[in-house]
């Protein structure tokens, strides 16, 4: 384990420690920062390397993390494992995760299957894990798993590896190959000595051979560089010598410098036959280093001599010394003038005096040799000569010299020429070999030639140099006076002639011949060479093309048969361990199920030990009990002889400390404490939930044992005061008969005391050891089940998807058994609980004073030990919730879907051509709104097409097909014929074609210049808008072609399970239709926006013949811009300068919409938010403690156009200015600080903590600034990097009930040829969709109770009425139609015909008008034929009057089930309600009345109210019923709930009759699926009980005889009823449980609990017939109180009261907003007494009928704060006086009151909707919580209502 190392996410080293006795890495995170949540354990080098060897072992570790566990939160889910390796990162994550304080054991099977890239998450393939292993670089290992660690620990890390001599399992997965002669290890991956590996192609690359000029056989990967030269060689190939080494290391060898003999003191040298001329290193000189240089000394000639520094320092420098002793030398040279002081000479004096000395020497010799020459003019004239001669010798030499070297190098050309020649043709090889010899030995020749005239220069150098020196000496003019000296020299003149007659006669033609002629060969040969290239190069090119083509053609069906080969090989392979696996896991399960089932047996046994102990423990007790009633008997007669047994009872006192009784109560106590060190070690030992609450339940037991003991003994210690405060007055008289009698009974007594005392412990003893024994072998039981199912777990994960049910069925099976047991086991304990109690109370009625010393001390032991419980018990509890699920399975569902999404946009906005070859294509994404594309469908693409050299002459292509997969029905295509683009649609019925008629451009794919393509559908009409060269600097003007399609549909019917939307290419299976079969695109496709929202090819689903890593994208010119669109989805987070004195932020808008979210900050509850409003600037803004306000900024700003807006806070002036246009706002107070601001939009948590309903901002945005620069957006959701032409479309509007969007000038045509098309969505039954108006006609389509009719001014009643209802609030489109052929009607393309005909009129005074009356929904996708215009979706903007209309966008409100409960609701009647009555009942608000917004109270930090949920269960029926159209139930239906509940029984729905139903019930905890008819009856029930007070989301549902029932996205079972009955369903469906009609075998009672998102067949059921007892559901705890909910809604109480002069009203409120009527009393305008709120004010308004006052209390503070406020209203002696909590107000003058009265209705929360009347100046109803209603001091019972109207709940309030 040593090495292994602990780093940060950074690369930053924590220190760890090595822990010897564990052989374990220790690292103490005490001290790291809080902010650090990542950290790895990194191996050591002896874990990497080559580890091909480890493919298919194990990689085994364990780990711990240290610290208290219940404040580790588990830190954010990162790969367990990480492998890295040939620049390649791959990833393990482990499905379990560790716990807290757990020794967690890794196991990681090394295969492909188990890992993934970090980068993309991409699986990997076998090739890529083999290719990290072959070169392991880096091994990590997750270290930090929780926040608050304390130390991690790491052992037993093991890496398996197969080898020869391995002693373990036989490595099956290992393979052994028979490698190429350049390639070596088990699976080839690796080089063979010699060899390098070339990073060039496929994975690692190939093994070249090294270049190392045969001095090693080992070269470093990549670069080639040589390791390790051997032969005294060095350099990247060893091509040289290493120093002190000469030689030709390229074609020879290297031998060692004789400087001076094989002590090589030289870091160089060169060696001319026997000249020597050495480079010395430090320390040497002379010509081979013979000496030590001054300042150095030794003896270099000697053997094993060398030069050592002077030990003589002086001034720093080396000192002199003796060259041979390294004695110091004194005597240093002087200058002339002995009174100077002299520097000391440095080593370069003294070198250059050494080198003087030498050249003096040589200098004398020289002289000798030339004396007795004369000096004749003759001699000297001759000398000049032959100084000439040398000097002419030598420029020829050097000419010569400079001729051969370039030979020399174009001869080296020439080799390499023809070394690459013989690489390429090798159908040359033999010839290229010749001539590369040729060339060798020439190139050998020159090269000697070359040196001989090297070396010659420098002979003849040598001699001019001498003979220059001669002549000086000779002349006289040698400076340092070495003349010759005059005399005879005739010996040495003689001898120089000779040396010039050898040197003359010298003959250098024959060498200058034979240069010359080698000269002309090697041009001769250069000649032959290039003809013969150039008549050869056109064919070898061609060839070479041919044959690298082939060459690549054969290597990519090679790959593909490779990767094929190995895929199935993987396929084969995996299938046989995935039987082998389920073989294994099938036999496992097997055994488990016989030891659960022996385990069975043997928990009965223990249970009827346990109950044959128990009751023997009953015996003893009842021993006790007449025991006990023996010692009240005794404690009367004393009571009765208290002064008589005075001075007996001091005895007894003393007698009560006997040592033989303390000492017993030692041993008891002693044994006591043993058995809680066993139940503690029962405690620490325990590990299942249920097994431990039994544990906890058995000393929690015991504990009250004890704690009734010790109020037994209270109560003796009691009894005793009593008998001696008794004893003192008894004691007076004599009675000592008396005392020695009852001394005797008492000493009977307590004998028997210790008797039983004895007993009771060897009776409870045995039962207490067996409890143990049992939870023992319970709780081992328990752990060998949880490792089974984690062995199971385990086995799942390699399980087909394919098996998964089979195994899913089999594994809950064998759990559901496990859990029955369990079930069994502590049914079983339930009646030892039961005799534990009764131990308890009998214990309790003890009162033996014996009991109270013998067992004082066990009482403590056992206090210690149930201290310890709360603590073991919450660290089990923390244990548990780690281990509970994060939530049910839909909620997970759901965000997993959530983050898919989000991955999904980012995707679509990769604005970036893909490339296609001809073979690949993509199958990409589609929104998840198909609806919309049913009327209308928008799609822009751009188009590139290679040149003709890189395309290869293709010009039919398929370009994208967009339609269900069979091609037959609905779709889209596009495609390239004759080099045209060619559209094709088809709505059902008939294909409709259009053809472009320009060629599709051609362009480099390097800078592509591409075309685009916009294709617009309107219902069957189509226009394509195709520009040329559009991404050109000069694109042409666009081309505009329509099409009318003659289809008798008009819609694009796609169905989301069948629709495919390929683009390129297609998969081989795929049919296309005969317009569009052709090959695959072959170039650059970029797909633009698909319905205004951006689309990207990078967005798919799958890939055919495609690898977008490898493949890379088209590039193309785009246009820079600033702008950002927002889709409406979602917002930009930007943070903010910290400190800045006047923050600033700007922006420029462009929108058309009517609402949406701009600017956002926050900090705690303060808030600013700029918003548009019905298309003007509001922005509001809550800076204080104060209720938040808000403020209109500017004109309307929604007009498409650019708007700037600015918003500027000043700390110091406290003041904020907001800038739109040319116009400011100013608004006072202290703006907060904030570090971060939204554009656009907010997250979902701030929205719903401010309570904030305006929808996202949708639009573009630019010139985005702030206080620091420049915006530039980097943190977006829902945000694009441009904005498309269509942004500024308005398709869609929302209409508010009664809400018109009129349009004039649209240029309709005449009403005989007429085509209206739109689309709608509502939940209301009735309202206008279209309204066509001329001066004299009307053509209408209405609504009415949710069928659509169609109708004229003269038709005198609806021409058409569809056959259902269409309120569901789903989208469905129409199409009126008239034209020649008549009137026809399309509702979702079906059609209604009418051979009627509207007359011909013609006038330019037509109107349309979209929604009125009480239409209130959305109404998108609008088509009108007009007369001017191509056809085209109309734009909502464009010449239009609208009111009550939202623009953009669709917000559907879905009515809440309460808003509808306006009749009567008493408990023994239900009403029926239509929608439309009721809201049509609704009360209008008072002008008066203050703003929602003012009147609201701060939202509550976590909501209260489930929304949309309602509470089943107050009284025994209650029920939802609704009333379906038949024609929504099918033979096939299927409804879904929501349901959360904590009850264990009860009905949840009913649907039938007594012989024939359909019902969902509670049975244990568990739902009950049961279908019955004719007396067959089938029943299916779930696996797990879902009575956990979590929500849970039911499907249930048949199919004729079949019944299927779905708990949270699990199958639970399916069943059919017997003999193949069917089951249809005609009656009411309820929610809850009906009043009758129910057959006997279900539940009569309604379940308790809540329901929400009811569903028949995927569609909402909003709107029920009645309901009964059903109320608001509220989370959370509540208190006693009503609850009135927001909506709106008020209680009328059975309680009548009489108002009078003599009365008094007390209740208590707690508001959540500060407008709303509390209380109402009185059925008449003219005689009432209402209590209410008014902008915070509370007031009392009284009328008596003769005539009314009021009295008002302003409180001091807001009443929103959540405490609750008494008010109390009091009419004494004619006074009206209203109190609010310590404020009191009254109001004094006569109140006259007729003399007869009548009781009053008591009305809370609102006023009777019949009192138009009524003059108060609040209608609006309360919304809070009321309590505590008095009426003259009597109680009012609030659970007695006559009438609930609206959301409210009488079960109590939500606590806060």
């Amino acid at each position: 384990m040593l090495g292994w190392h602990l780093e940060t996410a950074d690369r930053v080293d924590i220190p760890v420690s090595f822990n010897p006795g564990s052989n374990s890495m220790v690292a103490d995170l005490q001290e790291l920062p809080a902010t650090i949540h990542s950290a790895s354990w990194v191996a050591p080098t002896s874990y990497l390397g080559d580890k091909v060897s480890s493919y298919g072992g194990y990689l085994t570790y364990q780990a711990k993390s240290f610290g208290l566990p219940g404040d580790m939160v588990l830190l954010e889910k990162k790969p367990d494992v990480q492998l890295t390796g040939q620049h390649m990162s791959i990833i393990y994550e482990e499905t379990n995760t560790p716990r807290p304080d757990r020794l967690h054991h890794g196991r990681v099977h090394v295969v492909e299957g188990n890992f993934r890239h970090a980068s993309s998450r991409a699986p990997v393939s076998r090739e890529e894990l083999m290719t990290v292993l072959s070169r392991l670089a880096d091994v990590r290992i997750q270290g930090l798993y929780f926040t608050e660690t304390q130390r991690l620990t790491l052992s037993e890390v093991g890496l398996e590896e197969a080898s020869d001599t391995g002693s373990g399992r036989i490595a099956l997965a290992v393979e052994i190959c028979a490698c190429p002669p350049a390639y070596a290890g088990d699976s080839c991956q690796g080089c063979s000595p010699g060899y390098y590996r070339d990073h060039k192609g496929l994975y690692t690359g190939r093994c070249v051979p090294c270049n190392c000029n045969g001095h090693s056989n080992q070269c470093q990967d990549g670069s080639g560089i040589c390791v390790n030269c051997q032969h005294n060689t060095a350099g990247e190939h060893c091509e040289r010598c290493q120093e002190g080494y000469y030689g030709n290391a390229v074609h020879g060898s290297c031998r060692a410098c004789p400087c001076p003999h094989t002590n090589s003191f030289a870091t160089g040298c060169v060696v001319n036959g026997g000249d020597v001329r050495c480079s010395c290193k430090a320390g040497y000189t002379g010509t081979q280093c013979e000496r030590c240089a001054p300042g150095y000394f030794g003896n270099p000639q000697k053997f094993g001599g060398s030069c050592q520094p002077c030990s003589c320092n002086s001034n720093g420098q080396l000192g002199s010394c003796h060259p041979l002793t390294g004695d110091c030398i004194n005597q240093e040279p002087k200058d002339s003038s002995p009174a100077e002081e002299c520097d000391d000479c440095d080593s370069c004096v003294m070198t250059l005096l050494n080198d003087l000395a030498t050249m003096g020497e040589q200098l004398r010799l020289v002289k000798s040799q030339l004396q007795g020459l004369s000096a004749s003019a003759g001699l000297l004239e001759q000398m000049r000569h032959m100084e000439t001669q040398a000097k002419d010798l030598r420029n020829q030499l050097l000419n010569y010299r400079s001729a051969i070297s370039n030979h020399g190098s174009k001869i080296e050309g020439l080799e390499r020429e023809l070394t690459d020649l013989n690489q390429e043709f090798e159908t040359l090889q033999e010839k290229a070999q010749v001539n590369s010899r040729k060339a060798q030995t020439l190139n050998n020749n020159v090269n000697r030639a070359t040196q001989s005239a090297k070396e010659l220069d420098v002979k003849i150098k040598n001699v001019i140099r001498n003979v220059h020196i001669l002549l000086k000496q000779i002349s006289g003019t040698d400076g340092e006076g070495n003349n010759v000296p005059s005399g005879d020299f005739s010996r040495e003149w003689a001898e120089a002639q000779r040396m010039m007659r050898e040197l003359r006669n010298r003959n250098f033609g024959k060498h200058l011949r034979e240069a010359e002629a080698d000269k002309r060969e090697s041009q001769l040969l250069l000649n032959r060479i290039r003809t013969w290239q150039k008549t050869h190069q056109g064919e070898n090119n061609g060839l070479a093309n041919s044959i690298r083509d082939s060459l690549n053609e054969y290597e990519a069906k090679l790959s593909d048969l490779r990767a094929r080969l190995q895929e199935a090989a993987a396929q084969a392979k995996q299938a046989n361990g995935l039987n082998q696996e389920n073989e294994r896991a099938l036999g496992a399960i097997q055994r488990q199920v016989k030891e659960i089932n022996s385990l069975q047996s043997d928990f009965t046994k223990y249970l009827t030990t346990a109950d044959s102990s128990l009751l023997q423990t009953n015996i003893a007790l009842q021993l006790m009990e007449k025991s006990q009633k023996e010692y009240e008997k005794l404690a009367a007669s004393l009571n009765e002889a208290r002064q008589e047994l005075s001075d007996k009872v001091r005895e007894l006192s003393r007698s009560a400390g006997k040592t033989s009784l303390v000492e017993e109560a030692e041993k008891h106590a002693r044994s006591l404490q043993e058995l809680a060190k066993q139940l503690e070690e029962i405690k620490r030992n325990a590990s299942g939930d249920e097994l431990v609450r039994c544990a906890v339940d058995a000393a929690t037991a015991y504990e009250n044992i004890l704690n009734a003991i010790k109020a037994a003994e209270d109560a003796a210690n009691r009894a005793a005061s009593a008998s001696e405060s008794a004893l003192q007055t008894v004691i007076k008289e004599d009675l000592p008969r008396k005392a020695k009698t009852l001394s005797s009974n008492s000493d009977k007594l307590l004998n028997e005391a210790k008797m039983t005392q004895k007993k009771l412990k060897q009776e409870v003893s045995p039962a207490l050891n067996n409890l143990q024994q049992t939870l023992n072998i319970v709780t081992v039981q328990k752990e060998v089940i949880d490792t089974n199912l984690t062995t199971l777990r385990d086995g799942l994960h390699g399980i087909q998807r394919g098996d998964i049910d089979a195994m899913i069925s089999s594994a809950k099976s064998m759990v559901r058994k496990a859990n029955d047991i369990t079930d069994e086991v502590l049914d079983g304990l339930n009646p030892i609980q039961t005799d534990v109690e009764r131990i308890k109370d009998t214990y309790g009625r003890t009162q033996n004073e014996d009991f109270k010393k013998a067992l004082t001390d066990a009482d403590n032991s056992v206090n210690k030990l149930t201290n310890k419980l709360p603590d073991l018990w919450r660290k089990i509890e923390s244990i548990n919730q780690q281990l509970l699920p994060l939530g049910n399975i839909s909620d997970n569902m759901d965000r997993i879907r959530e983050l898919i999404q989000q991955a999904r946009d980012a995707a679509s906005k990769v604005a970036v051509p893909m490339r296609f070859n001809g073979k690949s294509g993509v199958e990409v994404r589609l929104p998840n709104d198909l609806e919309d594309l049913k009327g209308y469908t928008s799609l822009s693409l751009f188009l590139q097409r290679p040149n003709s050299r890189e395309n290869g002459g293709t010009e039919n292509m398929f370009v994208m097909y967009l339609g269900n997969k069979d091609a037959s029905r609905d779709y889209i295509g596009m495609a390239v014929v004759d080099g045209q683009l060619t559209c094709v649609y088809n709505l059902g019925d008939r294909e409709a074609e259009l053809q472009v008629d320009q060629i599709l451009t051609k362009s480099e794919t390097k800078e592509a210049v591409m075309d685009r393509v916009k294709f617009q559908r309107i219902y069957q009409f189509a226009r394509l808008n195709y520009t040329k060269g559009a991404t050109s600097s000069k694109p042409e003007t666009p081309g505009v072609y329509d099409m009318d399609g003659r289809n008798s549909n008009t819609l694009l019917n796609l169905d989301p399970e069948n629709v495919v939307f390929y683009v390129g290419g297609y998969p081989p299976d795929f049919k296309l239709p005969s317009r569009l079969s052709f090959p695959p695109y072959k170039g650059c496709i970029e797909l633009d926006d698909l319905n205004e929202n951006v689309l990207s090819l990078y967005n798919f689903k799958k890939t055919f013949n495609l690898n977008t890593t490898e493949v890379e994208p088209c590039r193309r010119r785009k246009e820079e811009s600033d702008k950002n669109y927002f889709e409406g989805t979602g917002y930009a987070r930007v943070p903010t300068q910290p400190h800045a004195p006047i923050p600033t932020f700007g922006q420029t808008i462009q929108t058309t919409v009517d609402r949406g979210l701009l600017f956002f900050a926050e900090n705690g509850d303060r808030f600013i938010s700029l918003n548009i409003e019905d298309g003007k600037l509001m922005v509001r803004y809550k800076l204080n403690s104060e209720l938040p306000k808000e403020r209109g900024v500017g004109d309307a700003i929604n007009n498409g156009r650019d708007h700037s807006i600015q918003i500027k806070i000043g700390k110091l002036q406290k003041r904020m200015w907001i800038n739109v246009d040319v116009q400011n706002t100013i608004i006072d107070g202290e703006v907060f600080d904030f570090s971060t601001y939204y554009l656009g939009g907010i997250p979902i948590a701030i929205r719903e903590r401010f309570n904030i309903s305006t929808p996202a901002f949708r639009g573009c945005m630019k010139n985005l600034k702030k206080t620091s620069g420049v915006v530039r957006l980097n943190d977006t959701v829902g945000v694009t990097k441009k904005c498309s032409e269509d942004w500024k479309l308005v398709r869609s509007a929302s209409f508010s009930r009664g809400g018109q969007l009129s349009f004039t000038d649209l240029g309709l045509p005449p009403t005989d040829h007429l085509q209206a098309s739109f689309g709608f969505q509502t939940f209301q039954p009735s309202g206008i969709l279209l309204d066509h108006q001329t001066w004299t006609r009307k053509l209408q389509v209405t609504l009415e109770d949710g069928y659509i009719e169609l109708s004229t001014s003269d038709s005198g009643g609806p021409i058409f009425k569809s056959p259902q209802t269409y309120m569901d609030g789903l989208l469905h489109y129409v199409s009126v139609i008239s034209d020649n052929s008549g009137l026809r009607l399309l509702i979702d393309d079906q059609l209604l015909r009418n051979s009627k005909r509207l007359k011909h009129i013609s006038s330019s005074r037509q109107s349309l008008r979209l929604g009125g009356s009480n239409f209130e929904g959305c109404i998108s996708n609008v088509f009108v034929q007009r007369l001017s215009l191509s056809p085209e979706v109309l734009d909502l903007t464009s010449n239009s009057l609208k009111r009550d209309v939202s623009l953009g966008g669709c917000s559907l409100n879905k009515p809440p089930f309460l808003m509808l409960l306006k009749g009567s609701t008493r408990f023994n009647k239900t009403k029926t309600f239509r929608i439309n009555q009721l809201l049509q009942d609704t009360p209008v608000a008072s002008p008066r009345s203050v703003k929602v917004w003012q009147d609201a109270c701060s939202p509550l930090p976590k909501t209260q109210a489930n929304h949309g949920a309602l509470q089943f269960g107050d009284i025994p029926t209650s029920h939802l019923l609704f009333k379906l159209p038949q024609e929504l139930l099918k033979p096939r239906s299927q409804f879904a709930v929501d349901m959360q509940t904590t009850s264990s029984r009860g009905l949840v729905f009913h649907t039938g009759t007594k012989n024939s139903f359909m019902a969902l019930y509670l049975s244990k905890g568990r739902l009950v699926f049961a279908l019955g008819t004719d007396g067959k009856k089938l029943r299916i029930k779930s696996k797990e009980k879902c009575n956990d007070g979590k929500w849970h989301t039911v499907v249930f549902g048949h199919d004729g005889e079949k019944g299927r029932l779905v708990v949270d996205g699990l199958r639970a079972r399916e069943g059919s009823l017997p003999g193949n009955s069917t089951i249809s369903i005609r009656a009411p469906v309820y929610l809850g449980s009906p009043p009758s009609g129910k057959p006997k075998s279900l539940p009569t009672n309604s379940f308790v609990g809540c329901l929400k998102n009811f569903q028949l067949d995927s569609k909402p059921l909003y709107t029920p017939s009645s309901s009964f007892g059903v109320s608001s559901c509220l989370g959370g705890p509540l208190e006693k109180g009503i609850y009135f909910s927001e909506e709106g809604g008020h209680v009328v109480l059975a309680h009548s009261v009489l108002l009078g002069p003599e009365f008094k009203l007390v209740f208590s409120i707690r508001p959540r907003s500060l407008t709303g009527i509390l209380i109402h009393i009185g059925s008449q305008p003219g005689k009432h007494l209402c209590v209410y709120l008014e902008a915070g004010k509370v007031t009392a308004s009284m009328d008596s009928g003769a005539g009314g006052t009021s009295t008002s209390v302003t409180p001091k503070q807001s009443l929103c704060d959540g405490q609750w406020h008494s008010v109390a209203v009091t009419i004494k002696q004619h006074i009206l006086h209203l109190e609010l909590d310590t404020d009191s107000s009254y109001t004094a003058g006569q109140i006259p009151f007729p003399p007869a009265s009548t009781q009053e209705p008591l009305h809370l929360g609102g006023a009777p909707a019949n009192l138009t009347t009524l003059r108060i100046p609040v209608w609006k109803s309360f919304f809070g919580c009321l309590r505590n209603i008095h009426v003259n001091h009597i109680p009012v019972p609030v659970t007695e209502a006559l009438e609930v109207q609206g959301p409210v709940s009488l079960n109590g309030c939500p606590d806060q």
